[in-house]
C-alpha cells in the first residue's frame, strides 16, 4: 500500500508541475474511448489502460470497432483497433489505433467553381507498456501520436504520454494517472493550444452472484489542467459470462466533452465477443452507435 501511495504522489506532483496556460484545447478527440464496451460504461477509459488491465485475468484481448459518431452533428465514421497482451507474469503491452473521418464537403476555387471535396480526419495511435511490481500493484506508461487534418492543406500533429498506476484488493481495482502529457499545438497565426491533459482516478468492482450472475460497477473522475472536469459511471450485468447488459453516464460539465447516457449489449462465446452501444441524452453526440468484434482469453 505504501508503495502504491508513493507512485500516486509522483503522478500528482508531475501534474502540478505541468499545469498549462494555453488559451484553448487542441486534439479534443484524444481522451475519447476507443472501445465499444468502454463507451457503453460511461467512458471509463481507465479500463483500456495497460497498467489497469495488467491486474485483470485476461492474457490476450483483441477488438475492432466501428462508430457512427454524432449522426445529428459532426457526422463522422470512426474505425478503432484495440489490443492487449500479457507477456509472462509481470509485463503487458497495449496498443490502440483510431481513425475518425468527418462528413465530406465540397471545395470551391477562387472563381466559385467546384474543384473537389474533402473529409476532415482525426487519427490516434497509442502504444503502452505496464509492469506488475507486486501481485497487486502495477505501473505503466503510454505514448500517443495525434493527428488532426481540418482542411486539404491544414493539419496538426502532437505527441503525448500517459503515466499510470493501479492497485488491486478485495475484488476491486483502483487507478490513478496523468494522461495526455505533451506540448502545445500552434495554429497558423501562432496561437498555442494545449492538449487536454488530465489527472485521473478510477476504479471498478465485480461481484459474483452464484455461478450464473455477476454485477460490475466502475467510475472515473478526470480533472483537466485547462479547466473543467469529467466524471463517468457505469454498471454491467452478466449472465453466465455469455450475455451482458450495460448502462452508463458521462458528465462533461464545462469541459470540452459533452455529457451523455449510454446503453450497451454484449455476447461472448468461446472467447469471441460481439458488443454494441448507443448514446443518448446529448444534443452533440446523441444517436451515436457503436459495434465491436473481438477475441479474448
Amino acid at each position: 500500500m505504501k508503495r502504491f501511495c508513493a507512485i500516486i504522489y509522483v503522478l500528482l506532483a508531475a501534474a502540478g508541475l505541468y499545469a498549462q496556460d494555453a488559451a484553448s484545447v487542441a486534439m479534443p478527440f484524444s481522451p475519447l474511448p476507443r472501445n465499444v464496451r468502454t463507451l457503453s460504461l460511461g467512458g471509463v477509459t481507465a479500463a483500456d489502460d495497460a497498467a489497469f488491465r495488467c491486474l485483470g485475468s485476461e492474457s490476450l484481448d483483441l477488438s475492432a470497432s466501428w462508430f457512427s459518431w454524432a449522426p445529428k452533428g459532426v457526422k463522422s465514421n470512426d474505425i478503432n483497433l484495440d489490443a492487449f497482451a500479457r507477456i509472462g507474469r509481470r509485463f503487458a503491452l497495449g496498443a490502440q489505433f483510431g481513425l475518425d473521418s468527418g462528413a465530406r464537403y465540397d471545395i470551391y476555387d477562387s472563381q466559385g467553381s467546384k474543384s473537389g471535396f474533402f473529409s476532415p480526419k482525426d487519427m490516434i495511435f497509442k502504444l503502452g507498456a505496464a509492469y506488475r511490481i507486486t501481485p497487486s500493484i502495477s505501473a505503466g506508461a503510454s505514448f500517443r501520436y495525434l493527428y488532426n487534418q481540418l482542411a486539404a492543406k491544414v493539419s496538426y500533429s502532437a505527441v503525448a504520454a500517459d503515466i499510470t498506476a493501479s492497485m488491486q484488493f478485495a475484488g476491486a481495482r483502483v487507478f490513478a494517472g496523468v494522461t495526455n502529457l505533451g506540448g502545445s499545438v500552434k495554429a497558423a497565426d501562432g496561437t498555442a493550444f494545449g492538449l487536454p491533459t488530465a489527472a485521473s482516478v478510477a476504479g471498478d468492482y465485480r461481484l459474483a452472484l452464484g455461478e450464473m450472475h455477476a454485477l460490475s460497477a466502475c467510475a472515473q473522475f478526470d480533472l483537466f489542467f485547462k479547466g473543467g472536469i469529467r466524471a463517468g459511471v457505469g454498471a454491467e450485468y452478466g449472465f453466465k459470462d455469455l450475455a451482458f447488459l450495460r448502462l452508463g453516464y458521462s458528465y462533461g460539465g464545462k469541459s470540452a466533452f459533452p455529457s451523455y447516457f449510454s446503453a450497451g449489449l454484449g455476447v461472448k462465446f468461446s472467447g469471441f465477443k460481439l458488443d454494441a452501444t448507443y448514446l443518448l441524452g446529448s444534443t452533440a453526440i446523441g444517436g451515436t452507435l457503436g459495434v465491436g468484434l473481438g477475441y479474448c482469453f
